[in-house]
């Protein structure tokens, strides 16, 4: 059995890290799927369940030890087939751009920062807070204030670069598409003063020109929906829909993504049309008033 190459720029930076893994998993877990085996069968192999699992979701590096070890296990003699598992590998191991603002980066949001830079398409529900694709860099500036009270301005200038390097997946040349369903709440949270959420609003009326960008806006509360969902689509075909949950300073991945893709189908069913979202913006834009300690109120 021979595997075909797919390729892209080692050096790529929104690839690296990410898609190589992501394509590495799909691909071991074809080979056990075609094997027969069950994948605590097959972790024997390599002496962890929990370590072969990593390994086919993507979310962490394969050791070429254990590539090898697994191909013997499923019966794969094909010399071509291995060089491209190991080439595979080698790739996984790589840094994103990413790499220096690492000690910021919380372990678990690791795996979905490297899904989101590689994605072609990015769906997510918002109810807490403008989605982080989407703030401009004064609210975001207020609002990693707002969950780092202690930091000093070299950690909060680092933490707003961050976010705002990250925004370039849906800005570069090469955009992914974003569809962003946003609970009006969101606008009611006093978060920034009056200024900056003007320029908030503003900026979210010039992404709603972008073709890549779709925002829709929910009656607040009137979803019904509890916490932020994220989807995010990567370009080869055979890997699944990354499923991304953040819960209370972690995250869940569940594996199976059909279920919340038909819930972010009935969010998007019951918000308003996207066509209506920059009139809706420019509403809000008229009734922001200041309120007590610099923050906004819309009216």
């Amino acid at each position: 059995m021979s595997m075909g190459w797919v390729a892209w720029p080692a050096a790529s930076e929104t690839d690296a890290l990410t898609r190589p893994r992501m394509v590495l998993g799909a691909r071991l877990r074809r080979m056990r799927e075609r094997s027969g085996l069950a994948l605590a069968e097959a972790a024997a192999a390599i002496g962890s369940p929990a370590r072969l699992e990593a390994m086919e979701r993507g979310v962490t590096a394969s050791d070429p030890r254990a590539l090898i070890a697994l191909a013997e296990t499923y019966g794969i003699t094909d010399h071509g087939t291995r060089m491209v598992l190991l080439e595979l590998a080698q790739l996984s191991r790589q840094e994103g751009w990413w790499a220096p603002y690492r000690q910021l980066i919380r372990s678990w949001f690791l795996p979905y920062l490297g899904v989101e830079q590689a994605a072609k398409l990015i769906r997510c529900y918002a109810r807490e807070t403008i989605p982080d694709l989407l703030q401009h860099a004064d609210y975001a500036r207020a609002l990693i204030r707002l969950k780092h009270p202690h930091a000093d301005e070299h950690e909060l200038g680092q933490r707003l670069r961050l976010r705002l390097r990250r925004q370039q997946i849906i800005l570069g040349d090469r955009p992914a598409r974003l569809w962003a369903i946003v609970d009006q709440a969101v606008f009611h949270r006093p978060v920034a003063d009056t200024g900056s959420m003007f320029r908030q609003l503003a900026h979210l009326q010039d992404l709603c020109e972008l073709p890549n960008v779709t925002i829709q806006l929910t009656p607040a509360g009137d979803a019904g929906f509890g916490a932020p969902l994220t989807l995010v689509q990567l370009p080869e075909h055979d890997i699944d829909e990354v499923v991304f949950l953040e819960r209370l300073g972690a995250a869940v991945y569940p594996e199976e993504p059909d279920f919340h893709r038909h819930e972010m189908n009935a969010l998007a069913v019951l918000s308003l049309p996207p066509d209506q979202t920059p009139a809706r913006l420019q509403e809000m834009i008229s009734r922001l008033l200041p309120g007590k300690g610099g923050t906004w109120r819309i009216a």
